[in-house]
């Protein structure tokens, strides 16, 4: 999975193989900080994918500032 700017720069992206490893795993196998983010959402792919996006606007915003 990949979050581009319009140009085509590419901010963040994360291997399909290491998302599928890391939600088949229990939360309490993983780094803690993987899951910590989110106490909402009991499913691991939703929690993960959620922790990608906010890391992607995070990293997004020193491109964007003007």
């Amino acid at each position: 999975m990949m979050i581009c700017l319009p140009n085509g720069t590419v901010i963040h992206h994360i291997n399909a193989n290491y998302f599928l490893d890391i939600t088949s795993m229990k939360p309490e196998e993983v780094e803690s900080s993987i899951f910590s983010f989110s106490t909402n959402f009991e499913d691991p792919s939703t929690a993960t994918y959620l922790q990608f996006l906010k890391e992607g606007l995070q990293r997004a915003k020193r491109f964007l500032q003007t």
